[in-house]
């Protein structure tokens, strides 16, 4: 039995399927848009990381510590005689707390700073050895070496006592510096030594 549909009826199901075949195509585009434009973003995130890592790298000091220009980095720790040393808590203006510390003690000169800082050190030797008396720990500002200051200042190294191998001493100490240097680091000798070493670290 063959059925006619009328002729309205066939247009509308004309226009049905054709709707249906539009939308799937728009849906089938929209789709690949997207996945084009995720793709986009990822590989850009990529790049940003990559850049940031590579910065990170450079400013992190590599050197071998023994000149200015290649400074070990921050909180390194380096052999100086019969110690192992580390020098922590930098400060390049303590000038306050240090002042308050004792009513004897002497102000910077005009336009310096007294900066302060910690000295950890584990004694490595067959007998004895005290860490203020055996090392020199000071800060180089902008080519200038500034030694241990005489001011009186919290936890002194100079209270430090003599200690037997495996033994460590921790003390503070400070320097007088360029208030406006540019450029500060730690440096650390020994003083027994007649090489001439000296270690540069970056100040974290």
């Amino acid at each position: 039995m063959n059925i006619e549909f009328p002729e309205i009826s066939k247009r509308l199901l004309a226009v049905s399927g054709a709707t249906l075949i539009g939308l799937a195509a728009l849906s089938a585009c929209g789709t690949g848009d997207d996945t084009t434009g995720g793709g986009s973003d990822d590989t850009g995130s990529d790049t940003s990381t990559s850049a940031a890592e590579e910065a990170a790298e450079e400013d992190t000091a590599t050197g071998d510590g023994l000149s200015p220009e290649a400074p070990l980095p921050a909180g390194s720790t380096v052999e100086i005689g019969d110690w192992t040393l580390s020098v922590g808590d930098v400060q390049l203006d303590a000038t306050d707390a240090i002042m308050a510390e004792n009513e004897f003690n002497e102000a910077p000169a005009d336009g310096n700073a007294l900066a302060m800082f910690t000295v950890d050190g584990t004694y490595n030797g067959a007998e004895t050895g005290t860490l203020w008396l055996d090392a020199t720990v000071g800060i180089w500002a902008d080519g200038v070496m500034s030694e241990t200051c005489t001011n009186v200042v919290p936890n002194d190294i100079i209270n430090t006592t003599e200690v037997t191998a495996g033994a460590t001493s921790t003390g503070a100490t400070c320097a007088e510096i360029p208030a406006d240097a540019e450029q500060t680091l730690i440096y650390v000798e020994d003083v027994w030594s007649f090489d001439g070493t000296v270690y540069y670290i970056e100040i974290g």
